[in-house]
């Protein structure tokens, strides 16, 4: 009889332990692509909104990719970026920290001494690192992040260098993208 309740106990701790990391970085199932959309702007200010999604991706080996869709929106008018490539570990509070790096680019008039067009230029790079708290297998919170600013001729990877900007403790939820065949139907 006593045997049996151990083995009961030991279940139910088992059971208790699983149930305790079901939500947090350490079961590894959060690994994916998870979108999250920033409110509808008029980049250029002719009445005209557009809505913008941030695609984050968490690979299995530790890196991360977060593309924003705005990029590319009228970029010889507004500028551009570059996709924000880094890594990711577990905190051992079952948080995500994420580092990622980008550059920055700014519109370049023509220059005729220089023999070039009207074109974008590098402004700069940024270094970002950012909490997400893992609410369920299909929700990502950002809880805070942080930028550090390069200039163009500076090291972003230098995780001292750059000038750091104030602490982000505006929340945002990423949703897991799913896989759906509901449209084919």
């Amino acid at each position: 009889m006593l045997r049996k309740i151990a083995l009961i106990t030991i279940i139910l701790m088992v059971f208790a332990t699983v149930e305790t990391f079901a939500d947090s970085c350490a079961t590894g199932n959060f690994v994916g692509t998870y979108t999250r959309s920033s409110p509808a702007t008029d980049p250029v200010g002719n009445g005209e909104l557009h809505a913008f999604v941030f695609q984050l991706t968490l690979h299995a080996d530790g890196t991360v990719t977060q593309y924003w869709t705005g990029l590319p929106d009228y970029q010889m008018n507004t500028g551009s970026g570059t996709i924000n490539i880094g890594a990711w570990k577990c905190k051992d509070n079952g948080n995500i920290l994420v580092t990622v790096l980008s550059a920055n680019y700014l519109p370049a008039p023509a220059d005729p001494n220089l023999g070039t067009v009207d074109d974008i230029k590098l402004v700069g790079h940024s270094r970002t690192t950012f909490v997400l708290n893992v609410d369920s297998n299909n929700q990502l919170t950002r809880l805070k992040s942080i930028t550090r600013s390069y200039a163009p001729s500076e090291d972003p990877s230098d995780p001292i260098g750059g000038t750091l900007d104030p602490i982000n403790t505006t929340q945002v939820v990423y949703k897991r993208l799913v896989a759906s065949g509901a449209d084919l139907n």
